[in-house]
């Protein structure tokens, strides 16, 4: 008499793995949104403290009296590189002593540009026009010493509109950071201008007081103010 042995397969049916991959497909359409959005909120809060943290140490330098460069013994603002102690002071062949602002956050490109936290970062003084200029020691000689005592912006924006960054952020002399929800500024081709925040104008200058808040910039876009 021949004895039969049942058995049992070990794995998944088809309605089973139909089953998990609806649920791994459900789980992810949960999780991914959420993961951008805390990537996206965490990058923006680290902008929004970096912009206070620049504000800081401009008001450090100019209190301090750190830089005179016509020799009128009226003191300036000073570029990132001057700021972190990576450039030497205008008119001078020297650094400044302590860095006010870390090397790092502060080593800018040609264009006068640092890039962390999923955005771009440029600081402008002012020429003779009041036209807002990249702070790099090739436009040293552009800088104008009467300009330079009174304004200064810097703007950031999200190296990629969406992905790192759905703000832009606009600081300047006042210490008051605005924010635009515009996500036009993206990357190395949408940049916005110097003076996009203040209101009215060239976008371009910066010899303004008149910061956009609730109001439209000279950009025309709509910025209101960080709390």
């Amino acid at each position: 008499m021949n004895k039969q042995t049942n058995h049992s397969e070990a794995g998944f049916t088809l309605i089973e793995m139909l089953v998990v991959t609806t649920v791994f497909g459900v789980l992810a359409g949960v999780a991914v949104p959420n993961l951008l959005s805390s990537r996206l909120a965490a990058n923006e809060a680290a902008v929004i403290a970096t912009m206070r943290a620049i504000s800081t140490a401009q008001y450090q330098f100019m209190s301090s009296g750190e830089l005179d460069s016509n020799q009128d013994f009226g003191y300036e603002y000073g570029t990132l590189g001057e700021l972190a102690a990576i450039d030497d002071l205008r008119g001078t062949n020297y650094k400044l002593a302590r860095n006010l602002l870390s090397k790092g956050g502060a080593t800018v490109d040609a264009n006068g540009w640092v890039t962390h936290h999923g955005y771009h970062f440029c600081l402008y003084l002012a020429d003779s026009t009041g036209a807002g200029i990249a702070g790099i020691p090739a436009n040293n000689g552009n800088i104008d010493p009467e300009m330079a005592k009174s304004y200064w912006t810097c703007v950031a924006w999200p190296t990629t509109a969406g992905s790192t960054g759905r703000r832009a952020f606009f600081v300047n002399q006042q210490g008051q950071v605005l924010q635009t929800m515009d996500t036009t500024y993206s990357g190395t081709t949408l940049v916005p201008g110097a003076g996009v925040g203040l209101v009215g104008g060239d976008p371009a200058n910066i010899n303004s007081q008149a910061l956009a808040i609730d109001v439209n910039g000279a950009d025309g876009m709509p910025w209101g103010a960080v709390h």
